[in-house]
This record gives structure tokens, C-alpha cells and sequence, in this order.
């Protein structure tokens, strides 16, 4: 095995143990149980004495939306609301919103397992924002650096797998080009979007969890007003000062197809744990960072969704637990 492959292998290896340590039985399983091993001579079941993490336990988890009302949560209410037991928004090209940001009050999560469940359609692109300040806020901790120009790197697009994104390279700082605010087509009475002057008290940079309709960038690690798009999805990553290596291929396109669900909510599960970040999907890991970038990396930090570009979009049963 080489170098990188080890690596990646390493990494996922010690993610699984972390993630899958807090509900793993304390006691050997009884032969013939889930998880126990196949007898001498016969094998060993991979999955050890761990047992499948349940979305639907929520022991040891916070609540953090009712369901029913925005209580808790911050952001401009002529767009957002609430509809089917989901916090609710609906870009269309009549009825713009722009780039817009939803924030949990609550405060903020430095090492946690977020869960939630996420719905969008037609070009809706957007994410989770987490360890995440308002722009607004000319104290917070762990400010980023301001954006370097839009520079084209020679022989690679904003999102190739294992590029850098370092500040300068094409993408950095904000969403790639044609992911902008106003994507979607064409309309007889298109609106006009709400100014960014208006909506600037919910603006927030930091990392994300990617998501959108077309699942071209859903799962990944993306980075609003830093690194922008450091890698597409289904990429094990590791980040030193300025620079940002492929460890190895967690999964191909096909196979990050058939584990998403189109025009239906997809399950997502993110652990922070100190410097590295794990973005599940649907049961399946679809991304892990390890950020050792002193420049971009932050250790804790406000939470919420955000969205753009035109479609309905819809996120619910969020929990979390700190760690």
C-alpha cells in the first residue's frame, strides 16, 4: 500500500473509532449478536463491538428547533419561515433572497456532533454553516484575513480534487463562479434581491457543509469568505498553512449518487473534534478534513443554514450534542 493510500486509510480508520467509541457496547457481544465476532478460524465482522449509529436517538442531544417556530434563531423573516415542521425558504427568480443566513442564538459549539435532516429542489444550493462569526461582528474571535483577488491557477477549475484553494486561487473567498445568487431560470417578472446592506446582521463566514439540489457539491467541506471550495466532495483532506493535500478518494461520483436522495430529505451528521471535521450523508461519510491551517482553522463557532440561487429548501430535526 502507499503512502497516500495508507494515509487515507489511517484517517478513516480513526475517524470510525472515533465516531462510532460513544455508543459502542461496553462488553463484548454474545455469540450470534450483531457485531460479534464469527468464532476461531472463521473471520472477524469489521464492525467489532460497535452497533449502527441511530439518527433517531436523540439521548444526549439538544434540541435546537421546535419545529413550529423561529424561536432560537436569527435571520430575516420576510424570507425564512417555517413550513412542514422545517425551517423554510424559497428563492425564485421572482422573489430573490440573495445570499441569506439563518444562526442558531443559542451560542456557540466548539467540538460537537450536529445532526439534521436537509430538502431542497429545483438549482437551491446552500449548507450548514458551523464554528462560523457574523461579518458583522468586528470582535469576533478568529476573523478571516481579507479576500485575496480572483486569480485563475493555470490548469484547474475552483473545486478540483486536491486543489489548494488557497487565497488568489480561482474560487477563493466566496462561491465558485455560476453558484452566485440569481442562478435559475429565467422568469417574465424577476425580482430584485434583497440588498446586502439589509441582510448583513445574519452574514456569516466560516465552514460549511455543502448542499444543493443537483448534489454536485453536497457533503462537501466549503468555506464562506476563506479557502471558498477547497475540494468536490468524496475526498479525505488534510491542510497545513497554506497549502491543502488529497490523502484519497473516499467515493466516485456514482457512488455519491446512489446515497443521495433527490427531492427528499437527506440525513446528515457532522463531528467536530478539534482540528478535523467528518461530514456524514445519509449513513455514508462523504467527506473528512484535518485543518492544521492556523489562518483558517476555527475551533468553535456560531451554527445555522444558508442559502441561494432559486428552489424551495427545507431543514429540519436539528440536534446537537458538544462534545
Amino acid at each position: 500500500m502507499n503512502l497516500k493510500k495508507s494515509l487515507a486509510v489511517s484517517s478513516f480508520l480513526g475517524l470510525a473509532l472515533t465516531v462510532t467509541a460513544p455508543w459502542a457496547s461496553s462488553q463484548p457481544p454474545a455469540a450470534g449478536a450483531p457485531g460479534a465476532a464469527a468464532g476461531p478460524g472463521r473471520g472477524f465482522n469489521m464492525r467489532g463491538n460497535a452497533v449502527p449509529f441511530d439518527f433517531a436517538d436523540n439521548e444526549g442531544f439538544t434540541s435546537l428547533f421546535d419545529g413550529k417556530t423561529l424561536d432560537g434563531w436569527a435571520g430575516d423573516t420576510k424570507l425564512w419561515s417555517v413550513k412542514d415542521g422545517s425551517i423554510y425558504i424559497h428563492p425564485s427568480c421572482e422573489h430573490p433572497t440573495g445570499t441569506t443566513y439563518m444562526y442558531w442564538t443559542g451560542g456557540e459549539a466548539a467540538d460537537f456532533i450536529l445532526k439534521y435532516e436537509l430538502k431542497g429542489n429545483q438549482q437551491v444550493n446552500g449548507g450548514m454553516q458551523f464554528r462560523s462569526y457574523l461579518t458583522a461582528d468586528q470582535n469576533a474571535a478568529g476573523r478571516y484575513p481579507p479576500r485575496a483577488p480572483r486569480v485563475p491557477a493555470a490548469g484547474r477549475g475552483p473545486g478540483a480534487p486536491g486543489a489548494p484553494g488557497a487565497p488568489g486561487a480561482l474560487g477563493a473567498g466566496g462561491r465558485g463562479p455560476g453558484r452566485g445568487p440569481g442562478r435559475g431560470p429565467a422568469c417574465e417578472n424577476p425580482g430584485t434581491p434583497p440588498s446586502r446592506e439589509s441582510l448583513a446582521a445574519w452574514d456569516m463566514f466560516g465552514p460549511q457543509a455543502d448542499f444543493d439540489a443537483g448534489n454536485n457539491f453536497t457533503g462537501m467541506f466549503y468555506e464562506q469568505g476563506g479557502r471558498a471550495i477547497i475540494a468536490l466532495p468524496g475526498h479525505a483532506l488534510l491542510a497545513d498553512k497554506g497549502k491543502v493535500q488529497d490523502l484519497g478518494q473516499i467515493a466516485d461520483k456514482p457512488t455519491l449518487e446512489s446515497w443521495f436522495k433527490k427531492d427528499d430529505f437527506n440525513q446528515f451528521v457532522i463531528v467536530a473534534k478539534g482540528n478535523t471535521t467528518s461530514i456524514f450523508m445519509n449513513g455514508h461519510l462523504v467527506t473528512v478534513f484535518t485543518d492544521n491551517d492556523p489562518t483558517y482553522f476555527r475551533p468553535s463557532g456560531k451554527l445555522g443554514p444558508e442559502v441561494e440561487s432559486t428552489g424551495e429548501y427545507w431543514v429540519r430535526n436539528i440536534y446537537l450534542k458538544k462534545l
